[in-house]
């Protein structure tokens, strides 16, 4: 037709080439709209109020079809539907990158989609992380309007193979997703669907043809790690009616992901229903939002599903999450029903790598709660929580990845994370800010306690999974963090700057019973001791060397400026955290270990029984006092019930950890805090590496070598643990019997372990297979019959 250009709809080549560059000529499209500086719901500064785009794209096939596989990235998130059937399980795909560095792309087998003939590829694209600057209200966190990249390979069994790709031949139309933002929630109206968009032969009159655009400046690269996907769907457990006739849907249990509403009959089109999130509700029964982070992001987490009116109607948002528990709806048509409404769970889709339960019911919950706040807070990164800010944060990561690891298999997802690392030293002359990834918060570098995550990290996964080339990848910035830890201690070795044990009980944010200046020199030493150890692993015995004097002189300098000793054999560092952090990292003067633990059993005493830790004295006060033999104190800490402790926070209601102990006076001065927030959570490497007494050997990495002492704590009838490493299934598990103690070990093929028995203290190596053993205190080891 006069007026029109041509397009190919495919390249033809012989199949096995189909591999050199997936790619081929494929090009960044999208609706070549410029930015329009008005939010959802017209809030200032703020992108994405736009419809989501639908783009499609037809073209046939020429014979059978062998294979046919989908290379896809679409900014920020994307949908695929083949044929109008919808492509892979993945959502909110894909995870969060600095996309001026580096841009994930999924691959999927869609061989069973595509037919001989006519076909249709469409996808749907939404604002995600890409298209973000509706909150943190700055101009500039946004990287450009949402767009496609994409290649269908189609493989003939002729030997052909076609290769469809995102060029200007697609068309694309405004779809029934109104706004979206990953903050604010998503406006559906389902009036604007176009039945069949994504099916050949669609009457696509009105479509306007995509333009190719300028795409993210990052690297595509194969998404690393598992992708987000619908995990479960929860049943309310409770709904209620206010006053002015919203429902409030309880789940029972604060989760991320969102809600799926299906209207059972015909309602009126243009039936509004709107969907307000929140972690609480106030007292009155009403919706309270505060948690949620409405003070600092200045929106709410709202849903709205507006009916098409042609009978019944199942929805869910698709560009969106939320953190909550409650959901206030209004505008239902009707009474509300459970069967109307459910929660979906949607994280990042870790697979399990452990288990821990125990005789103690208290013990259970904690765990259940950490791993329900953990699961919350992965959706390609690890999360400080995720209805607020929902930031890679490095100091609440290194609290929890020893904990991650022992309960999901999440090499690739910290591996990932080390990655995001380090595109903020490339924006920060080397130097990791305290969040990744993306631009928030990247400008500056990172306190030092929180940037010790930088090589914490790359040692717990070393550890764990026992491959260098994590070491390795990492070590030059590694060794450029201890230079500038060296630059910002001067003379003295003490690094003055941090946040400290943040949320420690009584401080709003600013810690209140441990000086920053000491956890960050704490901090400091255990850095260099890990840069001793990988530059062994690296056969650098130069930078050991030098390490090894590092640590010898902040060790030094600590003491000097820190240690108090005490009368009685009471030397102290002043705090539970302190004492805990250096008993744990080794920092203790010689022979004076015995009396910071004394010190350290004393405070507690002294709070009755009370903890006086934030995030990281609580991730090591448990471990160190099993270690010391006063596994009853921390058993007595875990079933602590009145504030501080983790037992006051249930009976307030959590499910989830919380980002303090609950202090009224942090949401008056701060705002109220969030309710799901991980950074609490290290505590749970105690059920494993105490309780259960599995722990790695760094000298053999990868549980090579392990060692097995559980810490039977009186109070305690039965433990039951496994854990699967890359060598095979540990498990432990161990059950009182009178006097005696029953202990069932398991040590993979390939593995050795050095146990100490938890009554006689015994030690043994034991090999492959499965061991019972009986223990009797001073008794000999006596083979289970």
């Amino acid at each position: 037709m006069p007026g029109t250009i041509s397009h190919p709809l495919f390249l033809t080549f012989p199949a096995w080439n189909m591999y050199m560059d997936p790619w081929h000529d494929a090009r960044w499209i999208g609706t070549g709209r410029p930015s329009r500086r008005i939010g959802i719901r017209k809030a200032k500064h703020a992108t994405g109020s736009r419809p989501a785009p639908m783009l499609r794209r037809e073209f046939t096939v020429a014979g059978p079809v062998q294979s046919a596989t989908l290379h896809i990235c679409g900014l920020g998130y994307h949908d695929a539907w083949l044929n109008s059937r919808h492509v892979g399980d993945h959502v909110l795909d894909p995870a969060q990158t600095d996309y001026e560095s580096r841009v994930f792309y999924a691959v999927h087998d869609v061989t069973g989609f595509v037919r001989g003939g006519q076909n249709c590829l469409g996808i749907m694209l939404g604002n995600g992380w890409y298209n973000q600057d509706r909150v943190w209200g700055k101009q500039g966190l946004s990287y450009g309007q949402p767009c496609l990249k994409c290649a269908l390979h189609v493989a003939s069994t002729t030997g052909t193979t076609q290769v469809i790709t995102s060029d200007e031949a697609w068309k694309w139309a405004p779809g029934p997703v109104r706004e979206n933002n990953i903050y604010a929630g998503e406006i559906y109206d389902a009036r604007h669907e176009q039945p069949g968009w994504d099916a050949p032969g669609f009457d696509a009159t009105g479509w306007k043809r995509a333009r190719v655009v300028t795409g993210p400046a990052g690297k595509l690269e194969p998404q690393p790690l598992p992708p987000m996907r619908r995990i479960e769907e929860m049943v309310p457990k409770a709904i209620s009616s206010t006053s002015d006739g919203a429902c409030i849907v309880d789940f029972g249990q604060n989760f991320a992901g969102w809600v799926k509403v299906q209207l059972d009959s015909q309602v009126p089109a243009g039936t509004r229903i709107t969907m307000r999130f929140a972690e609480t509700v106030a007292a009155d029964g009403r919706l309270d939002t505060g948690s949620t982070g409405v003070f600092a992001t200045r929106v709410e987490q709202v849903d709205t599903y507006i009916a098409k009116g042609e009978g019944t109607e199942t929805w869910e948002p698709r560009f969106t999450y939320h953190g909550f528990r409650y959901v206030e709806v209004t505008g239902w048509p009707g009474e509300l029903h459970p069967r109307n409404i459910a929660g979906v769970v949607v994280h990042t889709d870790l697979p399990t790598a452990g288990s821990f339960t125990c005789s103690d019911e208290r013990l259970n919950r904690l765990h259940q709660m950490a791993l329900w706040t953990h699961r919350s807070n992965i959706h390609g990164i690890p999360e400080d929580c995720p209805a607020r800010e929902r930031c890679g944060w490095l100091g609440d990561a290194n609290m929890v990845a020893e904990f991650s690891m022992w309960n999901f298999q999440a090499r690739s997802f910290w591996e990932k994370y080390l990655d995001d690392i380090e595109t903020t030293r490339a924006r920060n002359r080397g130097i990791p800010a305290n969040i990744a990834p993306g631009k928030r918060g990247t400008r500056g570098n990172a306190n030092p306690d929180w940037a010790a995550a930088f090589i914490m990290l790359p040692w717990h996964v070393y550890v764990h999974h026992g491959d260098p080339a994590v070491l390795q990848q990492h070590w030059a910035g590694m060794n450029d963090l201890m230079a500038h830890y060296r630059r910002m201690a001067m003379n003295g070795w003490i690094l003055q700057d941090g946040f400290g044990d943040w949320f420690d009980p009584g401080a709003p944010g600013i810690v209140k019973h441990t000086p920053p200046s000491l956890t960050s020199t704490l901090w400091f030493y255990r850095c260099a001791r890990v840069m001793m150890d990988v530059a062994r692993v690296l056969q650098c015995p130069g930078l050991a060397e030098k390490y090894a004097g590092w640590s010898e002189r902040i060790k030094a300098a600590v003491i000097a400026a820190y240690y108090k000793p005490g009368p009685s054999g009471t030397g102290t560092f002043g705090s539970q955290t302190a004492n805990a952090m250096a008993l744990a990292f080794g920092l203790v003067p010689d022979g004076e270990a015995s009396s910071i633990v004394t010190s350290l059993v004393d405070d507690i005493i002294q709070h009755q029984v009370h903890v006086t830790t934030g995030i990281m004295g609580i991730r090591y006060l448990f471990e160190v006092l099993s270690e010391q033999q006063h596994g009853d104190i921390a058993l007595a800490l875990m079933r602590q019930d009145t504030y501080p402790g983790f037992g006051d926070l249930i009976a307030r209601g959590a499910t989830t950890l919380w980002e303090c102990w609950g202090e009224p006076e942090h949401d008056r001065v701060h705002g109220p805090r969030s309710l799901n927030h991980p950074m609490m959570g290290g505590f749970d490497n105690w059920f494993y590496t105490s309780l259960a007494g599995i722990r790695p050997d760094p000298a053999r990495p990868g549980f090579q070598h392990f060692f097995l002492a559980p810490c039977a704590i009186d109070g305690l009838e039965w433990v039951t643990c496994w854990h699967d490493t890359p060598k095979g299934r540990i498990a432990s598990e161990w059950r009182r019997t009178g006097t005696a103690l029953e202990w069932t070990v398991q040590v993979p093929p390939g593995t050795t372990a050095t146990i100490t028995l938890p009554l006689s203290k015994q030690k043994q190596e034991l090999g492959p297979g499965i061991h019972h053993l009986v223990d009797k205190p001073v008794e000999s080891l006596v083979p289970c019959e």
